[in-house]
């Protein structure tokens, strides 16, 4: 779920200067993690939904083998139990999910953590430069083939969370 969401923010970003949900992502050994969202519904090992989550979703948890490692991991997978309200969304961000979600629907959390750890990747390239832990920054994810410069980037950013902050849902 944790890379499906990324998936959609970064993607999000380079086509536009702005990510889709402005949840600040950590590197972790696995990939990308939405680290407020993550310590909000996650006890140890266990994730517990919120009231207001737990008419849409259920989770199950499945134990898997990382080579060369003794101790198990766990995978949590978020089933839907209705169809989602996607009209919340523009024709971009739809567009952007449905091809996010046709990439990781037929692959095992294994599959998509090696897809979030390619060369030129959003967790890679933070990886790279400050280490495990710390925040990736969408402004560092601009490069020579964006369509926009950092400080285009930027203050676009500046003026989403302005309206989040003075238009609240």
């Amino acid at each position: 779920m944790w890379k499906v969401l990324a998936e959609l923010d970064f993607r999000h970003f380079n086509e536009t200067g702005a990510p889709v949900t402005f949840v600040r992502y950590k590197t972790n050994e696995e990939g990308p993690v939405p680290r407020a969202f993550h310590d909000e519904i996650t006890v140890k090992e266990d994730v517990v939904l919120p009231d207001d989550m737990r008419d849409a979703l259920r989770t199950s948890k499945e134990e898997y083998e990382v080579d060369n490692e003794k101790k198990p991991r766990f995978q949590i997978t978020f089933h839907a139990l209705r169809q989602p309200d996607l009209s919340i969304f523009t024709p971009r961000q739809q567009r952007i999910m449905k091809e996010v979600a046709e990439i990781y629907r037929p692959v095992s959390a294994k599959t998509a953590s090696r897809a979030s750890h390619g060369q030129g990747m959003p967790w890679t390239l933070t990886m790279n430069r400050k280490g495990i832990g710390e925040y990736i920054e969408y402004l560092d994810l601009v490069n020579e083939k964006s369509k926009f410069t950092k400080e285009e980037a930027a203050e676009k950013m500046r003026e989403m969370l302005a309206f989040q902050h003075n238009y609240p849902h």
